[in-house]
């Protein structure tokens, strides 16, 4: 036991004074395969001289339980009677309480997930489980592999059994088939667990069925029964999640776009990311078919103007107004489609002037008139160049030409700002002079056509930037002259 407690004090054994001198030429699995050899060779021995009962005190004495159980199967160590009577003398230790327990289930956890042949598993599980009450065995169940063939098992057992082996599995990731995984996604959000059930699909979301998929995701919006701080949300993972739903033809518009408000903290990315990110694609379309629901973001956000009472439906109830208003900022500053397409998916001037008027509108009943023009203001700031390489596009200009709103005009140009987000940048203010000359000569090109646009939008932008740039210059010549 001394003599081969090296190789099992730790998963990995450390390289030898040689290896770490000729590391660079080191074939790593070659060196793997050496170790997990040698290490074969020690439990037989120890199995030889001391039986089961060395390979348990094998696997209290060092942190390398887990591979003790793989290579007793994957290195024929143990014959199949062997390795009925190691899980079971292993988990009845367990069930005694053991200052060892976690070596114990993870002597049992290497055996039965390194038995890939599902009879033999089962075999093992039934043969080890002897008189095992039906609430042990599901703890037996929950150290194999979370598959079909345990579901099978536990489908056998009694409400009591089957309740605690789906309130406290710990999924794996499945990675079989498409069927087997919506089994375990439906069976997971029966036990009320939607994070659970994401955390096993995580990794391939297209694998799942759509509604499912969309099931789980709403499930998840709604909370669950999984415990506080477990199955935590990862970006990248919701925002794949989300892509595998768009491409669906069997979600309606409407659901997609409630399901993205529902994550609208996970996918609401700032403007200087947000052109990497998946946003809410359909979120904004539904906004621009619905101008209702950008008002309804607006009063959550911005308080009347005139200090009244909202009408019934704007309202929102006391205890909720901090994270409505924070959920509507958030929207709003996350819309980048401009409203206005047509049927043939073009932007038109004509359904732009005609959402803008409706959102104008309904906004100066509720109070909110300088401010909805800011905001829409900010969302006009994400136009295309238009065809002509000329910045707004046709129909936004054409808009602004007609309508002429000064409050309109500065949250576009707050919108231009922001949009800037963080940069590098190099001594005195030439960048600025770059963007000032860019705008100046998108200013002179709408004069004749355009002048309302060009004088108040394009050249505004143009002396704004000139500005900084003169300040950048002014503080660029005091850092000079304080070195």
């Amino acid at each position: 036991m001394n003599r081969h407690a090296w190789l099992f004090r730790d998963g990995w054994v450390d390289e030898s004074a040689d290896e770490i001198e000729d590391i660079q030429k080191m074939d790593f699995q070659k060196r793997e395969e050496r170790i997990q050899n040698q290490r074969a060779d020690a439990m037989r021995e120890i199995m030889a001289q001391r039986g089961i009962a060395g390979l348990i005190e094998l696997a209290r004495r060092g942190n390398a339980a887990w591979t003790i159980g793989v290579i007793a199967v994957t290195k024929a160590v143990l014959t199949e009677a062997q390795l009925v009577e190691l899980t079971r003398t292993a988990f009845e230790k367990i069930l005694e309480g053991t200052n060892d327990v976690t070596a114990l289930k993870n002597i049992v956890a290497g055996i039965l997930r390194a038995t890939t042949d599902n009879d033999v598993r089962a075999r093992i599980i039934k043969a080890a489980s002897g008189k095992l009450s039906e609430v042990d065995l599901v703890g037996l169940l929950m150290l194999g592999p979370y598959s079909s063939e345990a579901w099978k098992l536990v489908d056998t057992l009694g409400e009591a059994a089957r309740s605690k082996y789906w309130n406290e599995v710990v999924p794996d990731w499945l990675h079989h088939s498409d069927e087997e995984n919506n089994e375990g996604v439906e069976r997971l959000l029966k036990a009320g667990r939607p994070r659970a059930a994401f955390s096993c699909v995580r990794f391939k979301p297209n694998q799942i069925d759509a509604q499912v998929l969309y099931r789980l995701l709403s499930d998840m919006a709604q909370g669950g029964n999984d415990k506080s701080g477990e199955y935590m949300l990862e970006h990248y993972n919701v925002e794949q999640a989300f892509k595998h739903l768009n491409s669906s033809p069997v979600l309606t518009l409407d659901q997609k776009a409630g399901l993205e408000f529902a994550f609208m903290e996970v996918l609401a990315q700032p403007r200087s990311t947000r052109r990497e990110s998946y946003g809410i694609p359909n979120l904004e379309k539904y906004i621009e078919a619905h101008p209702e629901v950008f008002v309804q973001a607006i009063a959550w956000t911005y308080k009347r103007k005139d200090g009244g009472t909202d009408p019934e439906g704007i309202a929102v109830a006391p205890d909720r107004v901090k994270s409505m208003a924070e959920r509507g900022y958030k929207l709003l500053e996350s819309i980048r489609r401009i409203p206005g397409h047509n049927e043939m998916g073009e932007l038109t001037a004509k359904d732009l002037s005609k959402w803008i008027t409706t959102v104008r509108q309904s906004s100066a009943e509720l109070s909110r008139a300088d401010v909805a023009d800011s905001c829409i203001g900010k969302l006009l700031s994400h136009a295309p160049i238009g065809n002509d390489g000329v910045w707004p596009c046709e129909a936004v200009r054409d808009v602004l030409e007609d309508i002429q709103p000064e409050s309109l005009m500065h949250g576009m140009q707050i919108g231009v700002y922001n949009s800037r987000g963080a940069h590098w940048r190099g001594e005195g203010g030439d960048q600025e002079r770059e963007l000032a000359a860019k705008y100046r000569k998108w200013g002179q090109a709408l004069q004749s056509s355009h002048p309302y646009v060009a004088s108040v939008l394009l050249m505004g932008l143009a002396r704004s930037y000139e500005a900084d740039a003169n300040r950048e210059d002014t503080e660029a010549g005091i850092r000079r002259r304080l070195r």
